[in-house]
């Protein structure tokens, strides 16, 4: 029987508990930010479409959480987001200068 090597650790990997039970929040906008001695707060909000009379339609904005963080959380999120943007954005055709 042959030994198999075992796995090397990942140093970079941490665990996270919870995972499966974190809530998923969708937005479309965020209407309001401000910041409190270092405590960053943030709304963030979807827009909704309504029936009203007489076949019409009503939109409106509803709130869905809102967020508060210090500020090197916020430093976290903002260059996570950009990351994840940043996987998205097309790859440039052609040779660089």
């Amino acid at each position: 029987m042959t030994d198999t090597p075992a796995t090397p650790a990942d140093p970079s990997f941490v665990p996270i508990e919870g995972v499966m039970d974190a809530p998923v929040v969708y937005f479309e906008v965020c209407p309001t930010f401000g910041n409190n001695a270092g405590l960053i707060n943030v709304m963030l909000a979807t827009g909704l479409i309504d029936s009203a009379p007489h076949g019409k339609v009503a939109s409106r904005i509803k709130a869905v959480t809102h967020l508060r963080m210090t500020a090197a959380a916020a430093v976290n999120l903002r260059d996570t987001l950009n990351n994840a943007l940043a996987m998205g954005m097309p790859k440039p055709e052609g040779r660089t200068n």
